[in-house]
């Protein structure tokens, strides 16, 4: 009994064997793909010359670490300006300036919703007013009474919303 389990032993080592160069055989292989597709990659990475232009035209620093960049204001061109009292000019950060004072020298404007027609200014629509006139929901065109010059009286015309001043 003991040659027939030295011939199996010995079997069984062969086969371990060829599984074994069966492993390593894919396993170069599996390599190899890998190596052959990331330089493939690669090769297809590379920039066309227009986007080379482009990302040296945009680039944020050059090769000794100094700002490529021009500064926001360079091209902007100031005009003149004066700010009446009690403004002062501000330049804080910004291109131009701006004219600036406190809330307790010139009041900000505090804007109040007041009642519909509390002027008693309001008035209907024309007659003929497209349907464009009418919103859709909160935005419906509100109409007031025109002031017209002498000789001159509210008339609606094809097309209109409001009443505008026409000649008699």
């Amino acid at each position: 009994r003991s040659a027939p389990l030295a011939r199996r032993i010995k079997g069984s080592k062969r086969i371990d064997r060829l599984g074994a160069m069966k492993f390593s055989t894919a396993a170069i292989v599996a390599v190899v793909a890998a190596a052959t597709g990331a330089s493939a990659k690669l090769l297809r990475s590379r920039d066309s010359p227009t986007e080379v232009k482009l990302d040296m035209e945009y680039r944020e620093k050059d090769s000794f670490g100094n700002t490529a960049l021009t500064p926001a204001c360079s091209k902007v061109e100031c005009g003149e300006y004066s700010c009446p009292a009690p403004f002062e000019l501000k330049v804080d950060g910004t291109c131009c300036g701006y004219c600036w004072a406190p809330d307790h020298e010139v009041a900000a404007d505090r804007h109040r919703v007041i009642e519909y027609n509390a002027t008693g200014l309001v008035v209907e629509q024309c007659d003929g007013a497209p349907s464009t006139c009418k919103g859709p929901g909160a935005n419906v065109v509100r109409c007031f009474k025109p002031s017209c010059r002498e000789g001159e009286q509210a008339h609606c015309g094809g097309g209109d919303c409001c009443p505008r001043c026409a000649a008699r």
